[in-house]
C-alpha cells in the first residue's frame, strides 16, 4: 500500500527549501524522469540530466539546484538522490507480518523464540535454535540445529541455513540462498577423491544483506565470516574459510575460493573471480570479469577484463596476438 504525502510534508520531514509551491500537491508515487506522471515526485542529481528534468510530467521534483523553466514545486537538497531513496521507504511500506507460528511449521526441541516472531508455512527449525525479536521467517525455509539468529532478521522463502550458523541483527537473506553447506574440499587416496568433512561454521554479522541463490560454505575447521554492513548480490559464491570485511560489496556472480580474505570497504564487480588463499586489503575496487590470482596489498582500482569490441575487429586483434611471438623473434634478430 502506498502512503500519500503533501509536498510541504516532504519538505518539512527532510528540512528542504521549496520553490514554486503554488498548490500543496498530494504526492501518491515516485518515478524516474523518463516515466514520470501526475501525482509523482522524481529527482535529478547531476547537471547532465537537467534538460530531461525540464520536460518531466511529475508533480514535484527533488533537485540539487533551482531549475529554470520548470514550473512545478522544486525541493532543493544537497543530496536529492539519497532523499529520494528514503522517500521510497516511507511511501512504499512493506506489509507487516504479524507475530504468528504457522500450524504447518515444524519446530524441534529446545527452540527459543523472541518476541513478535513470524514463522510461515512449512518452515522447519531443528533442535536448539535461538531466534531473536521481530524476526520474520518466510515459508519453506530450513534452519539447522544450534543456529543462532538475531533481532529484526528477514529470511525470505526457501532459504536454507545449515547447522551451527550464527546470524546477527538486521540481516536480510533472500530466497534460495544456502548458508553453511559443506565447503568444496577433497583429498586423493588410491586415485579417488575423498570428501573432507567440514566441522566449522558460518558467521554473518549485523546489517548484512545476502542476495537470492547466493551460497556461503561452512569452514572446514574454523569460521567463514561476513562482517558487519556488507552487501552481497544474487548468485555469489563464497568458499570455505573465506572472510569478507566490513561494508564491502560483492556484485552478482562473484566467486571467492577457499581461505581468501577481502578487506573493508571493497567493491568486487560482476563475475570477479578470486583464487584460494588470496588476501585483498581495504578500499579496493576490482572491475568486472577480473581474475585475482595474487594478493592485493595496496588500496586502489584493479581490473583485467576486456571491454566488448566489434566482432570482426576482435578477430583481427586475436590474429595479431597469436603472431606476437613470431613478431618479437623477428624484431630481436
Amino acid at each position: 500500500m502506498v502512503r500519500k504525502m503533501k509536498v510541504s510534508e516532504i519538505a518539512k520531514l527532510f528540512n528542504l527549501e521549496i520553490k514554486n509551491l503554488k498548490e500543496d500537491i498530494e504526492i501518491t508515487s515516485v518515478s524516474s524522469l523518463e516515466n514520470s506522471k501526475e501525482g509523482s515526485i522524481t529527482f535529478v542529481a547531476d547537471k547532465k540530466h537537467l534538460k530531461d528534468a525540464v520536460n518531466t510530467k511529475a508533480s514535484a521534483i527533488l533537485t540539487f539546484e533551482y531549475i529554470e523553466g520548470l514550473d512545478i514545486p522544486q525541493l532543493i537538497a544537497k543530496d536529492p538522490k539519497s532523499i529520494f531513496y528514503k522517500l521510497i521507504d516511507i511511501l512504499y511500506k512493506e506489509e507487516e507480518k504479524k507475530s504468528q507460528i504457522s500450524k504447518t511449521a515444524i519446530l524441534g526441541k529446545n527452540v527459543k523464540l523472541g518476541e513478535n516472531v513470524y514463522i510461515g508455512d512449512y518452515v522447519v527449525i531443528e533442535d536448539n535454535v535461538k531466534v531473536g525479536n521481530n524476526t520474520k521467517i518466510y515459508p519453506f525455509t530450513y534452519i539447522g540445529q544450534n543456529t543462532k539468529i538475531g533481532d529484526n532478521v528477514i529470511l525470505y522463502p526457501r532459504v536454507s541455513i545449515y547447522k551451527d550458523t550464527v546470524i546477527g541483527n538486521n540481516v536480510i537473506i533472500h530466497s534460495g540462498a544456502v548458508i553453511a553447506s559443506d565447503g568444496f574440499g577433497y583429498y586423493q587416496e588410491n586415485g579417488e577423491h575423498k570428501k573432507i568433512k567440514h566441522i566449522g561454521k558460518v558467521i554473518i554479522e549485523d546489517n548484512v544483506e545476502i542476495g537470492a541463490n547466493t551460497t556461503i560454505d561452512r569452514a572446514m575447521l574454523d569460521e567463514t565470516i561476513v562482517k558487519e554492513g556488507t552487501k552481497i548480490d544474487n548468485l555469489v559464491m563464497l568458499g570455505h574459510n573465506v572472510v569478507i570485511g566490513k561494508n564491502t560489496i560483492l556484485v552478482s556472480q562473484v566467486g571467492i575460493a577457499g581461505s581468501s580474505k577481502v578487506g573493508n570497504n571493497c567493491i568486487l564487480a560482476g563475475q570477479v573471480g578470486v583464487a584460494d588463499h588470496i588476501n585483498i586489503t581495504d578500499n579496493v575496487i576490482i572491475t568486472a570479469k577480473s581474475g585475482v590470482g595474487k594478493n592485493i596489498e595496496k588500496s586502489g582500482i584493479y581490473g583485467s577484463g576486456f571491454n566488448a569490441v566489434e566482432w570482426n575487429r576482435w578477430k583481427k586483434i586475436m590474429l595479431y596476438i597469436y603472431k606476437l611471438p613470431e613478431l618479437i623473434k623477428k624484431l630481436s634478430s
